[in-house]
């Protein structure tokens, strides 16, 4: 998704095309989710090459949680084509935010139990 990102702002400046602020704020989001759902995975593969496979496989987990996200949107898990040029392809569904707040306390308490392992 911030490789989306990337591409439509550059054409965006191009042509000097207004973005929505709702379309810019559904952005941040789900490239805020792509970045932690990356980090995620790199950091514990990390942890993984120094023998320590349990967090890698519960980081996974958590990882596969934020891109059931994905799912609800675009319906794309990986490469969801959903920022473009002067916004994004569609709406979030209604609850999707919220879904997203659980989660999201759901994560830390996750990332917690990662960290005293």
């Amino acid at each position: 998704v911030a490789q989306e990102h990337a591409h439509s702002s550059a054409v965006e400046r191009l042509l000097n095309c207004e973005v929505p602020l709702r379309a810019q704020y559904i952005r941040v989001l789900f490239c805020e989710i792509t970045r932690i759902s990356n980090h995620s995975l790199a950091s514990t593969t990390h942890a993984m090459d120094v023998a320590a496979s349990t967090p890698f496989l519960w980081a996974f987990e958590e990882r596969e949680k934020l891109l059931e996200f994905y799912e609800r949107v675009p319906g794309a898990r990986m490469h969801a084509n959903f920022i473009r040029p002067g916004g994004v392809a569609q709406d979030i569904p209604l609850g999707l935010c919220r879904d997203i707040d659980s989660s999201t306390q759901q994560f830390a308490s996750r990332i917690n139990e990662l960290e005293e392992m």
